[in-house]
């Protein structure tokens, strides 16, 4: 995984789980704005970490529909 900044190394575990957390964040209705969670992140990394978001996403409206 690519740097996020100059400090650390964020691995894709790490981003998982902050997708998943701002995912299930807009699933009960908060608003994100995607710019400025992914604004540090180089192209690599942010195009990984929207589409993780994305599904992420996704899944839990799935799972809230269904019960």
């Amino acid at each position: 995984m690519q740097l996020v900044n100059n400090k650390s190394i964020v691995s894709s575990k790490d981003l998982d789980f902050i997708a998943l957390s701002f995912a299930r964040m807009r699933s009960q209705g908060r608003y994100l704005c995607p710019d400025a969670i992914t604004g540090n992140m180089d192209e690599g990394c942010k195009t990984w970490f929207l589409k993780h978001y994305a599904t992420c996403y996704e899944l839990l409206q799935e799972k809230a529909t269904a019960m």
